[in-house]
């Protein structure tokens, strides 16, 4: 769970952004508060016809909480994903909180307009609305888990889906609406064809996960033990670069090297070091893209002591070298 340090209302970041917002070569509207108290603000908005595809980068001095009153989350579905950092989602009226590790994606509908944002340091997300009767209208009836999503947003309900792995897939995708170069009618068209395209791949994902492929496990850890794990996994989110063992971990979180590495796979679906190394890497990847760091200076960031073996890792991972996103 992310504790907060500081509360503003988000009208209290409109107040330090720059009066005349800018537009970027992407076609979006860039606002920025920097030299703040508590940090910098970053925003990239883009407004369409049943949809708004804003980018938010945030260096924060500590964690802080963002408070919002957005009546646009009464009629729309949000897509967001975290790209790097943490964020947390909380819903004050119905009393819901959903957080987001680095490279998890989730679809939200709400009930009501205010909600809350904490970050703890820096994140970068994106967060995708789109009109409920648009979004619906891509729903299949015949999909029995999508015809219940579907009635439940023509009823208004409240809806929470995901929590799910931010794959390669669209995070390209993401990144190719963030950066799309065309420009009037074929730049709306290219938007909208990749907005699609984006949430395609973001239900196959659910769907994915709701159908059967095996027979579920009995659930073995006890809701501590959950809350450890969590616990855990947010420690190497935040430590991923550090030289890290087993026998440390189990020192620090107070179980046996055995139950760590059990209790975790059954938990997250991967390995404490396979967790590690996809932390480093997405890590690198946006130093590098978005940062242009230069190699050997990421590779010591991310905890390789050679600069080499972090180029093989990370041609291994993503399929492409270091250097070709410099």
């Amino acid at each position: 769970m992310i504790t907060a340090q500081q509360t503003l209302s988000y009208n209290d970041v409109l107040s330090c952004l720059r009066t005349a917002p800018e537009t970027d070569e992407f076609g979006f509207t860039r606002r920025v508060a920097s030299d703040q108290t508590w940090g910098r603000w970053e925003e990239r908005l883009l407004v369409g016809d049943h949809y708004r595809l804003a980018n938010i980068k945030a260096e924060l001095t500590d964690t802080v909480r963002f408070q919002f009153v957005d009546e646009h989350m009464l009629h729309s579905l949000n897509i967001c994903a975290a790209l790097d950092g943490n964020i947390a989602l909380h819903l004050p009226g119905s009393g819901l909180s959903a957080g987001l590790q680095t490279r998890r994606h989730h679809a939200v509908h709400s009930c009501e307009p205010a909600y809350t944002l904490t970050i703890p340091g820096m994140v970068n997300v994106l967060h995708l609305s789109i009109d409920c009767d648009y979004y619906t209208g891509l729903l299949c009836d015949q999909e029995r888990w999508m015809a219940q999503l579907k009635e439940r947003l023509l009823n208004k309900e409240q809806v929470l889906q995901g929590d799910a792995e931010l794959k390669l897939e669209m995070a390209q995708v993401i990144q190719q609406l963030c950066n799309n170069p065309l420009r009037g009618t074929l730049g709306k068209l290219m938007t909208e064809a990749k907005i699609l395209e984006l949430v395609a791949l973001q239900l196959t994902q659910f769907a994915n996960s709701v159908t059967p492929h095996t027979t579920p496990r009995t659930p073995v850890l006890r809701p501590a033990d959950r809350d450890t794990f969590h616990a855990l996994r947010d420690y190497l989110d935040i430590h991923f670069a550090s030289d890290l063992s087993l026998r440390s971990l189990s020192r620090t979180f107070g179980l046996n090297e055995f139950k760590l590495k059990k209790g975790f796979k059954e938990l997250f679906q991967t390995t404490v070091f396979d967790h590690i190394h996809r932390r480093r890497m997405e890590h690198a990847r946006y130093l590098l893209a978005d940062q242009k760091m230069y190699v050997h200076q990421v590779a010591n960031l991310v905890g390789y002591k050679n600069a080499n073996h972090f180029s093989t890792a990370f041609k291994r991972t993503f399929g492409v070298k270091p250097t070709s996103l410099g």
